[in-house]
């Protein structure tokens, strides 16, 4: 799911005032969608997506 572009433009304004960093419009929409998704996550509404980090192996058996 993509955000519509005034969601990504209401994110950019929130994150400038918050962190004082003006983002792209590429940086603000992945990081608009990934907060959307991970709230999703959280709440139950989607299903993880693949890990692509793989733990290191003395943690990979706990």
């Amino acid at each position: 799911m993509m955000l519509p572009k005034e969601a990504i433009e209401e994110f950019k304004k929130l994150y400038l005032q918050r962190f004082k960093v003006q983002l792209t419009d590429a940086e603000a929409s992945f990081r608009a969608n990934n907060l959307v998704n991970l709230y999703k996550f959280v709440y139950g509404e989607s299903e993880p997506g693949p890990i692509t980090k793989s733990e290191p192996e003395d943690q990979q058996n706990h």
